[in-house]
């Protein structure tokens, strides 16, 4: 009885007990939920796990509260794993988020979206840990559950898309990574408009994938639309802001605009500093960066001292085994190496590729890198053996994972062809050569539509291998593939940057479309009106030249971009030898010179790359060692055999049956009439053969359009002093001077050198020349006088004029003889080197004295221009259509010599669109250089070609005047 009685006591007590514990339950779940929400979420979770125990004692599963403890936990955990996130601690964040996808598994079953969203949470910290392998598992699983729950086309879906193509990325998979990536970007547009911050993630995403796989273009593109969008919804103090600019810094770095890399990457910085604290490991990989644009700029101490800081961080709170850190021990090799100190660096080097090796694998880009990298430090100290087997070792990963088409694959291509170079392996130096330039040749051709003129000379000054390399292989072992090489690098590279401008320009005038011509009219004007700027200091300008400059360069960007449907602007740019032999006829020779650098001598070392029809490839023959040119005074190179016989006559072989040469100077020879040196007989070269001097032989497969408007315009005897009643008259005489220009639209919006004095000879010379040309049937505008101005000059652009004849004082100096001397219009600053070498030379116009005279400055007014012309502002402007361009003044012919060739006036008139340029190589004189210039147009009125026009002018003068000082002054370029 006492047992029973026991036993409904104990049965009675049963609900106590359990009301009591459920109490208990609710009170810790509510502590857990107060601290929870007080963000104490470590704290949090005792509470949240005593509760979930009584709840898992007390309730049934299919109750309602039955997982509300462990879902909370869950969050603790997810919460936590954020914190740990942000701190920079991912293997902490990692053990946190699994815990919370373990309890979703439990709570939901493995094929629930809530599931899935938490497997794709685990998933990007194995990407932050450096297990890309594990984290692509993992989101292809949360990917296939929500395509099952909630269909292609929701949010989630495409968020697991996008970080799908990250990862991809990530492991080297550029191709794979991209196409995902667009897929992701059209789901989100369509359902979440192009705005939204995820479509902001795509673009982001799909930049750096495009620029790991070679589309630098196409990746600016989305990355600058990526930041215009962040700035305009999200202001610039946040996550996505930062990355895109640390995306766009590193794109300039592509495309080798160093100092715009370096500018991005200081606001980058502090921006990183400000959101994530100067121990974060994404400040650290920020301060990386920085370190790989100040290498790249040539700052290897800088970049030293910030990449040493960048991996002390990575390593405390990412550890060694860590991408991250493999990379920063990968930045320090290289520094190391571009120092000398190549032991370092190897053992560096090494380091790194290890790690890569075990984290990454070995098909990973990474390592290829490393390998590549490794090989050339290898090479460096000497051994060869290890530099050649680490280089093909990263010549097969990159074909493998990138494919033969990508820019790292050429690298490896190219490395090799130097490496097998020097252990004198020339059959497959030669192999790799030729497919290293094609490659070249190609990722050139693909990325300069799309460029600015400063994005497309950024790239091509780092792009030696083309114009240098090339001619320095074929003249260490002259064998038929290297030399066919050579003469193609030298018709690719001579005057490629002017030539890739002008094509653009062409294909835009011809295509008809009156806003893409407006917008190449007004590029060029804002160009101006930013040289004017720079010409202003800084405090008197009306508008910021830094402002105008990003317009500018915008502009240009969509101008390119919206060109490109208009037709294919590389043919005449992928012109090769083959092309040119197929114009040449039996008794033709076309000769491109070009110069190397012995590495035994350290000479300067010139060859000349010989093509006949018939030949098999182009044949090359050393011609002269610099000093040999030295050696020869500037008074023998007309008078004497000495020049020309280390200028042709070594080519004797090839001009025994030959007619006529084409010949296209490179070095000095750009300087000299080489046409006109004589033999030991004083047979004048120009004579023997018809010679035409030639900025390319590409010029021969051209074709040229013919203008048929007979319009010319002279300009003779000006007056290069203005009175103060002159500069007031100014332009009361210009609006005279533009209704006397009928039919030349207005645009919208003694010696000819030395001081500037009147040159009585040029008024007489320009007077006869025009009425020539009238017997010819010219439409001829006559300026002289004060009415010959620079304002005049410049309202010919656009004008469709065929003959341009001037008669006048030139000059050319170097930059600091024009910085020195004061000249209010030169000016360094802000200007490219091309921009600066044209602003060295220039022809002069009426009222020119008060300019060149610092004290009379401001005689000139405000806003007009001040008769100095330079070659800089004769590029700004339209010649198309102008044939010929006689610049009857002294040195017009000189300038910077550059691989591109004279950067002088030559190179104005040239980017104007001018086909045949007559200049001067020095100081010439007045009476000879008249009679010269109207017997040339006697001649070319009477019937005759410009060349043979030209050279029987220069005959009559040699008759009259035998020294080389007043008739070989004059070469012809590009007379055909």
């Amino acid at each position: 009885m006492k047992n029973i009685l026991a036993a409904i006591a104990i049965l009675m007590l049963l609900p106590l007990c359990a009301m009591s514990q459920s109490r208990q339950s609710k009170q810790l779940y509510k502590t857990g939920v107060e601290l929870y929400d007080a963000e104490k979420y470590a704290d949090a979770l005792p509470y949240f796990q005593k509760s979930d125990s009584l709840d898992k004692l007390e309730l049934k599963p299919a109750s309602k509260n039955y997982h509300r403890a462990l879902l909370k936990i869950a969050d603790c955990h997810e919460r936590l794993a954020e914190n740990s996130d942000e701190e920079g601690n991912f293997a902490e964040a990692l053990r946190h988020q699994t815990i919370t996808t373990d309890i979703y598994k439990r709570v939901y079953g493995d094929n629930h979206p809530n599931y899935a969203s938490e497997v794709w949470g685990l998933s990007t910290f194995y990407y932050y840990t450096g297990n890309y392998t594990e984290a692509v598992r993992l989101v292809k699983i949360a990917m296939e559950i929500q395509k099952k729950t909630l269909g292609e086309m929701h949010p989630d879906y495409a968020e697991s898309l996008c970080e799908l193509a990250s990862y991809y990325e990530k492991l080297g998979n550029n191709n794979e990574s991209i196409r995902l990536g667009n897929i992701a970007l059209e789901i989100r547009k369509k359902i979440l408009g192009e705005d939204s911050e995820d479509c902001l993630q795509s673009l982001i995403n799909l930049a750096s994938a495009y620029a790991n796989n070679g589309d630098y273009m196409e990746a600016i593109k989305k990355q600058t639309t990526a930041i215009e969008t962040v700035k305009k919804y999200y202001g610039e103090d946040n996550e996505y802001y930062i990355t895109s600019l640390n995306n766009l810094a590193v794109l300039y770095v592509n495309i080798c605009n160093y100092s715009e890399s370096i500018r991005l990457g200081n606001i980058v910085l502090e921006k990183s500093k400000n959101l994530y604290g100067v121990k974060h490991p994404l400040y650290a990989i920020e301060l990386s960066n920085q370190a790989e644009y100040y290498y790249k700029l040539g700052d290897c101490a800088e970049a030293i001292r910030l990449e040493n800081i960048a991996m002390q961080i990575i390593k405390d709170r990412m550890g060694e085994t860590h991408p991250e850190y493999a990379k920063s021990l990968f930045n320090l090799a290289l520094f190391y190496s571009k120092t000398g100190n190549y032991n370092e660096a190897i053992r560096l080097g090494n380091l790194a590729a290890d790690i890569r090796k075990k984290v990454l694998g070995e098909q990973h880009p990474d390592y290829a890198i490393s390998l590549s990298v490794l090989a050339e430090n290898y090479c460096m100290a000497g051994d060869y053996t290890e530099a050649i087997k680490l280089e093909n070792a990263a010549l097969k990963i990159r074909k493998n994972v990138l494919g033969e088409g990508n820019i790292h694959y050429y690298i490896s291509l190219h490395n090799l062809a130097g490496y097998y170079m020097i252990t004198d392996n020339y059959d497959k130096a030669s192999d790799y050569f030729e497919q290293s330039y094609k490659l070249a040749k190609s990722f050139v051709l693909k990325n300069f539509f799309s460029m600015t003129n400063k994005e497309r000379t950024n790239l091509w000054n780092n792009l030696t291998f083309i114009r240098e390399k090339l001619p320095y292989a074929a003249y260490r072992h002259p064998d038929s593939t290297l030399s066919a090489l050579a003469y193609d690098s030298q018709v690719f590279s001579k005057g490629l940057l002017l030539n890739a401008e002008l094509e653009i320009q062409k294909l835009i005038e011809q295509s008809g479309d009156t806003s893409l011509a407006n917008c190449l009219y007004k590029i060029k004007q804002d160009r101006a009106t930013l040289d004017e700027l720079y010409r202003t200091s800084a405090e008197d300008r009306e508008m910021d030249a830094d402002s105008l400059q990003k317009a500018i360069d915008n502009a240009e960007r969509l101008l390119v971009e919206s060109s490109k449907s208009l037709g294919d602007y590389t043919k005449n740019l992928s012109i090769s030898w083959k092309d040119v032999q197929k114009k040449l006829k039996d008794s033709e020779l076309a000769i491109e010179f070009a110069t190397v650098k012995d590495t035994a001598t350290k000479q300067q070392v010139y060859i000349a790359l010989v093509l006949k029809k018939g030949m098999t490839s182009p044949e090359l023959i050393k011609l002269f060692e610099s000093y040999d040119f030295w050696d020869v005074r500037t008074k023998e190179y007309y008078t004497t055999p000495k020049l020309y016989n280390l200028v042709w006559k070594p080519l004797a072989e090839y001009l025994k049956d030959a007619k006529t040469v084409y010949f296209a100077p490179a070095g000095q020879l750009h300087t000299i009439g080489i046409e006109y040196l004589s033999n030991e007989n004083g047979d004048i070269f120009a004579e023997q053969y018809d010679t035409y001097r030639l900025s390319s032989t590409r010029e021969l497969a051209m074709e040229h359009a013919i203008n048929p408007n007979k319009k010319a315009t002279t300009y003779g005897g000006i007056r290069y002093d203005f009175t103060e009643e002159d500069w007031n008259d100014l332009q009361d005489r210009n609006d005279s001077i533009q209704r006397s220009f009928r039919d030349i639209p207005k645009m919208p919006d003694n010696l000819r050198g030395g001081s500037m004095v009147y040159l009585e000879g040029t008024k007489l010379e320009s007077a006869q020349i025009a009425a020539l040309l009238r017997t010819a049937d010219y439409r001829v505008n006559e300026m002289s006088d004060i009415d010959a101005t620079e304002e005049s000059f410049k309202m010919l652009s656009g004008s469709g004029i065929k003959v341009l004849h001037i008669g006048t004082h030139g000059f050319y100096e170097s930059e600091g003889d024009m910085e020195n001397a004061g000249y209010k219009f030169y000016t360094a600053t802000q200007q490219s080197d091309e921009d600066r070498s044209l602003s060295c030379s220039g022809l002069l116009f009426a009222g020119a004295n008060s300019a060149l005279n610092p004290s009379r400055a401001n005689e000139i007014p405000e806003g007009a221009d001040d008769g100095v012309l330079t070659a800089k502002e004769i590029s700004r402007m339209d010649f198309q259509g102008l044939d010929l361009v006689v610049l009857s003044a002294c040195q017009t012919g000189l300038g910077e010599i550059t691989g591109e060739g004279v950067f002088g006036l030559q190179r104005g008139f040239k980017k104007a669109g001018v086909q045949t340029i007559v200049m001067s190589l020095w100081k010439v004189a007045d009476e000879p250089t008249q009679m010269l210039m109207v017997e040339f147009f006697k001649n070319l009125t009477a019937g005759q070609s410009k060349r043979a026009a030209f050279l029987a002018a220069q005959k009559a003068v040699r008759q009259k005047y035998p020294n080389p000082l007043y008739w070989a002054a004059f070469v012809m370029v590009d007379g055909i």
